[in-house]
């Protein structure tokens, strides 16, 4: 794949989790709402999550932002080995994300692997 492949590539993975993400924060906000309105009435958090239809919010809330962080890392990779290929250098790569030069020899190394973040997600709370 050229690098311009592997940037389009990302942009695609980017765009579906955006669109999935349009329709995740729909159905939260409503869930928001619906749990406002039962604490505001008086009863208590514990008696309505006992049963709050599954996942919970703040799991469908994590798994949005997990979704989102993994495509922003694939477009930033991608766009980082991009611009490195079209002579960026490692200091401009990093100017022009905001982040360090190691940060950028990082990005620039895992995408030249092929590897994602070895950030570990938790239980949902």
């Amino acid at each position: 794949m050229t690098n311009s492949r592997h940037t389009i590539a990302a942009l695609d993975q980017l765009e579906t989790a955006l669109r999935h993400s349009l329709e995740d924060i729909q159905s939260l906000l409503g869930r928001v709402q619906k749990l406002r309105d039962n604490l505001q009435s008086g009863r208590s958090l514990s008696e309505v999550v006992d049963v709050a239809a599954r996942p919970l919010i703040i799991e469908s809330l994590t798994s949005l932002l997990d979704r989102l962080g993994d495509a922003s890392s694939a477009l930033r990779r991608a766009e980082a080995q991009q611009l490195f290929a079209e002579g960026f250098t490692r200091t401009r790569i990093a100017a022009t994300f905001g982040v360090s030069r190691q940060r950028a020899t990082t990005l620039l190394s895992r995408a030249h692997r092929g590897t994602q973040s070895p950030r570990r997600r938790g239980g949902a709370g």
